[in-house]
């Protein structure tokens, strides 16, 4: 018999959130229905012992709050996908304080179905959640009814969740989210000799993860710009798309739409974070061409080096990327379709939406960084300010007037 993993997307999450929901149905109605609130520590559960960019920001959300001074006591969420039936799941501390989940709506839901109610009923609860079109799942406002708090990293999640909280007729939920961009404390250094990248040539850089939908990250585009830009290779530039997942079938396609070029390569080696840090900021130029992002910290990341990021000026990333500090991609909104990805089972409907890149813009702004590099200048200057712009969610004056303070007996 296949096992549920070696489904694809499309089928595989349609059956894994049907479950969860099934099983919800028989758990929610024991669960207590008014707070009874107790002060305590502040636990922050996440997939920290993951390379995943949902782990990785986890990391970096527990990082800022203790650089803000508060005792944060991490918890891996992952263990407690086994105990979803048993609820035998264990959460440190006592049934008190402030539970922070950096976790989407599906894993908050096992996270409080792993466990037994008497381990988080009298927690403040916070989800960090993220989403990628116009409209959350219908789903995520049942869940959002047991959070205290929602944060999100950009307006555009935010906007998502309120137009699916009035659709559904919980517009009272839409108090509950507040924004609070990925905080990016720490800047990688470059090695471009680490990654095969030379220094008499503009190096680029495209990335995507396939189980992140192709569709969405869009890396056609990328090449179809590159090679609007450079009909013929040019000894002065290179572009790299970086692939994580690669499976037979993104491979052939990458492929064919390369043609043999020389100055385009596949890169799929498995990097740890720190070397993930360390080649991005390794390259000249960051090219995303997406049809969507619920923020883009891989394009923050960049521009916090001063590379020059050319990306699609839509959604999640235009909280922070500007004409000022990097290359905004025109576009115009088309339906959302996602036949093979994780938002193939989004219902169709006029609210889903997402941009098409214009691909001859960027095209041309490949070929002006290229061949005159000294336009960036600026730019960067802005750039490698911007993350200090965003820090200041982060800060412990704006965290020390949050409402979850109250529920901490420590506070910094």
């Amino acid at each position: 018999m296949i096992g549920i993993r070696a489904l694809p997307l499309k089928y595989r999450l349609p059956l894994i959130h049907g479950g969860l929901e099934a099983i919800a149905l028989t758990r929610i109605p024991a669960w207590p229905k008014r707070d009874d609130l107790r002060a305590g520590s502040l636990l922050v559960s996440g997939f920290f012992n993951e390379s995943l960019g949902i782990g990785r920001a986890g990391r970096m959300t527990a990082d800022a709050l203790e650089a803000a001074g508060y005792a944060v006591e991490r918890h891996d969420i992952r263990p407690a996908f086994k105990h979803i039936l048993d609820q035998k799941a264990v959460l440190p501390g006592d049934n008190s304080g402030v539970w922070l989940i950096h976790a989407n709506a599906p894993e908050v839901l096992v996270a409080l179905m792993a466990h037994d109610p008497l381990q988080w009923s009298q927690r403040y609860r916070i989800g960090y959640w993220a989403w990628e079109t116009p409209k959350a799942p219908a789903q995520w406002v049942r869940m959002a009814k047991w959070l205290h708090e929602i944060w999100v990293p950009s307006t555009f999640v935010r906007d998502a969740l309120i137009v699916a909280f009035e659709a559904n007729g919980q517009t009272g939920l839409s108090e509950r989210v507040r924004v609070m961009p990925h905080p990016l404390l720490t800047l990688a250094t470059s090695d471009r000799a680490r990654f095969g990248l030379r220094e008499d040539r503009c190096e680029a850089l495209s990335l995507f993860d396939v189980k992140s939908s192709p569709a969405r990250k869009n890396p056609w585009a990328a090449i179809e710009a590159w090679l609007a830009a450079f009909p013929e290779p040019t000894g002065k530039a290179a572009l790299t798309l970086k692939v994580s997942g690669m499976d037979a079938a993104t491979e052939t396609r990458l492929n064919s739409l390369i043609g043999g070029r020389d100055d385009i390569r596949l890169f799929t080696e498995r990097l740890s974070d720190a070397d993930m840090d360390r080649f991005t900021v390794s390259f000249d130029v960051l090219l995303s061409l997406h049809r969507s992002e619920g923020f883009g910290l891989a394009l923050l990341e960049a521009m916090a080096a001063g590379v020059a990021v050319i990306a699609t000026d839509w959604s999640g990333n235009t909280d922070f990327l500007k004409s000022d500090n990097g290359y905004p991609v025109p576009y115009e909104l088309i339906p959302l379709d996602d036949p093979d990805g994780p938002y193939s089972a989004v219902k169709r409907e006029r609210a889903q939406y997402w941009a098409e890149p214009d691909i001859q813009t960027a095209a041309h702004m490949l070929r002006e960084i290229v061949y005159d590099p000294g336009i960036h200048v600026d730019k960067a200057r802005v750039a490698r300010l911007t993350p200090a712009v965003l820090n200041r969610a982060w800060s412990a004056d704006a965290l020390e007037v949050m409402p979850f303070n109250q529920w901490l007996l420590q506070n910094p």
